[in-house]
């Protein structure tokens, strides 16, 4: 026959027969053999294939696939034909060229009112597995964007009149999206045509631009761990701990020959930064490591929660643990019996490690998927954080005085006591709690038992803090460090050369010193990529780049007005000031104090876990979350006007005079 309908046909040779056989939404379509063009005349021919669409009536036209754009593409050139007779004319010129192919394809569409390209992930950004839709639409010469979220949820609309969205319904586009992704196991572009009842695919190719990652890391990684910048001495510690204690016994049991030599962990911008590959071999056994891994890793297929562990011999293990830092003495101050005491906390920390691993990075995260709510405050706070925010909400602010809290595990930071910078900065508020606690059922045993193990992380670093004070007053005496905090930005190779007696080695003079502590300090306060991907960071800018990701969900309800404030460390809390939108990542349990004078708060994820968003809960702060890129579309002293009820973060440059 030379002119055959395509049929659905798994086995079909043309793209659209096999698309068509998935489910997909594919127009009628034909292929046209040269013998039924060569030797017809115009006239004819337009007859012939004005009797082939039994659908669309008049109001249709044609689209021919004159081929691959280029020899090396995968993509057909479309022709849109608005007739009969054009299309019989196109089949001419193309049969009668010199190299003409055998067949051509058409296809029959009615009328558009919109058309474009769906994106199954987004074209630009490796780290968001975000569905982008591109498009014009009757009403609306301009092109528009649509972005959502991988629940589905529009994050962004480029325009208002005549939106993309509205025009199609958001329904429609999901519905093509969702077509795409259970069907192809690689991102898709497809290109499709909506004729004000049903959205049509006219052809799609995987999306060329997003190759799948050699190697990647993640920032976000962990709940309660690594959060903020730290220092080197700490990365070099804790990170010796949780490779040895936790991932080199994990990689032996499961037998991941593949990961024998890897490292787990990197420092860059003074963040740590968790190998992604641990996550992805994790993936297929726990559910809540999935975030951990790049949208190009991530299985088509969802792991169910694991069950909560037993739990009866790891609390018998951390109440040895906190035996042992309870029981741990400050030694005198000589360099061999402060190495000693170096040493006997330094094991101290492998033995917590162990169990710190396998809550924070497997059985935390697993159970947190399976929650909607923020948990109860009183979950992931130590008694005394949690007994400094019951104060300052009535209005009391004497505790912080003699409050040992530090704003983080790592060393550098003091303790309230101590009267740092960030002490000026926590005041009272006033507040009433307005929530009672949600529920957790049987998995608040395992949270419990987690924020025991964080609190005898800071408890480890509190003695640590101690031992280091007297380490770095020794060496500064002996002129051997210019500042006691010195130590800190050690590695611990090179504390142990100096301590051995070799001195100071040549990768950390005094310059390279400064220089650490500087770049410590501002990577502290502006943040890190959330992802770096074959040596590429993604997910982070700043405020320096306009971003259009600033929607949300809402969490508590209100409407706040005020100036806004990007918290990435401990650092920035002394710059928080009554009624500041907060603008938040991961937060660190212990800054609760702080965020509770918080005007509003924004948290660019979803985490259950998050204590900022428990906080807001509780006191009835008016806050979002999910707001995806929100911390890298922000700046500090911006004018933010968060409209919790709908979920939406709206800022201007500058806070106007009349404000």
């Amino acid at each position: 026959m030379s002119i055959e309908v395509l049929t659905a046909d798994p086995e079909g040779g043309e793209n659209l027969q096999r698309w068509a056989a998935l489910g997909l939404p594919v127009p009628p379509s034909w292929r046209v053999m040269r013998s039924a063009v060569e030797g017809v005349a115009s006239e004819a021919l337009a007859n012939t294939l004005k009797a082939l669409p039994r659908m669309f009536a008049e109001e249709r036209y044609w689209v021919l696939q004159q081929g691959p754009m280029n020899p090396d593409s995968r993509r057909e050139s479309l022709l849109n034909l608005d007739s009969d007779a054009a299309l019989a004319a196109a089949l001419h010129s193309i049969f009668a060229r010199e190299q003409a192919p055998e067949h051509v394809v058409i296809q029959a569409l009615p009328r558009q009112k919109a058309a474009g390209v769906l994106f199954t992930r987004h074209p630009l950004r490796q780290d968001l597995p975000h569905v982008v839709v591109e498009g014009v639409a009757d009403g609306n010469p301009d092109r528009q964007r649509a972005i959502f979220d991988e629940s589905g949820r529009l994050v962004h609309a480029s325009h208002d009149n005549a939106a993309l969205h509205k025009v199609i319904g958001e329904a429609r586009l999901l519905a093509l999206h969702d077509s795409l992704k259970s069907n192809f196991d690689r991102p898709q572009a497809g290109e499709w045509v909506f004729d004000g009842d049903k959205v049509w695919l006219l052809q799609t190719l995987p999306v060329g631009s997003l190759p799948e990652p050699r190697e990647a890391w993640t920032r976000r990684a962990g709940h309660t761990l690594f959060n903020q910048a730290e220092t080197p001495l700490w990365y070099t510690l804790a990170g010796r701990w949780l490779k040895a204690a936790f991932w080199e016994p994990l990689v032996q049991s499961n037998g991941w020959q593949q990961l024998n030599k890897i490292e787990p962990y990197r420092r860059q911008h003074s963040h740590i930064y968790t190998n992604c590959a641990y996550f992805r071999a994790l993936q297929d056994q726990h559910a809540g490591v999935v975030g951990q891994v790049p949208p190009a890793w991530q299985g088509l297929e969802r792991v169910k929660p694991s069950a909560a562990p037993g739990l009866f011999f790891k609390q018998i293990a951390v109440g040895s643990i906190r035996r042992a830092i309870r029981q741990w003495q400050m030694p005198e101050v000589t360099r061999d019996t402060l190495w000693r005491g170096f040493m006997q906390l330094d094991a101290i920390g492998e033995r917590l490690s162990r169990i710190d691993g396998e809550l924070a990075y497997l059985h935390v995260p697993d159970r947190l998927t399976v929650a909607r709510d923020p948990l109860p405050l009183s979950l992931l706070l130590s008694g005394e954080e949690l007994a400094l925010v019951e104060s300052l909400a009535a209005g009391n602010d004497q505790p912080v005085t003699h409050s040992a809290l530090r704003p983080g595990a790592d060393p550098v930071h003091a303790p309230l006591i101590e009267k740092p910078a960030q002490a000026n900065s926590v005041r009272p508020t006033g507040r009433t709690a307005v929530t009672d606690a949600v529920p957790v059922g049987n998995d608040e045993s395992l949270f419990r038992l987690a924020a025991q193990v964080r609190t005898l992380r800071f408890m480890l670093g509190n003695r640590f803090r101690e031992l280091l004070t007297a380490m770095g007053a020794l060496v500064v005496k002996q002129q051997q460090l210019q500042h006691p905090d010195d130590i800190h930005f050690l590695y611990f190779d090179e504390l142990w050369q100096l301590w051995m007696g070799e001195g100071l080695p040549a990768s950390a003079n005094h310059q390279t010193i400064a220089e650490r502590k500087l770049r410590y300090l501002d990577d502290s306060l502006q943040g890190a990529p959330d992802w770096k991907m074959d040596q590429i960071g993604y997910g982070f800018g700043g405020g320096l780049q306009a971003s259009p990701l600033l929607k949300g969900l809402p969490l508590v309800a209100g409407q706040v007005q005020g100036p806004i404030r990007r918290l990435c460390s401990a650092w920035s809390l002394n710059r928080i000031q009554p009624g500041d939108i907060l603008v938040m990542d991961q937060v660190d349990p212990s800054w609760t104090p702080w965020l509770l004078q918080a005007g509003g708060i924004v948290l660019a994820g979803q985490d259950s876990g998050n204590a900022a968003a428990s906080l807001a809960r509780q006191y009835g702060i008016p806050a979002i979350w999910a707001a995806s890129d929100v911390m890298h579309s922000v700046r500090d002293e911006m004018a933010g006007m968060l409209n919790a009820d709908d979920g939406q973060l709206d800022v201007a440059e500058v806070i106007s005079e009349s404000d």
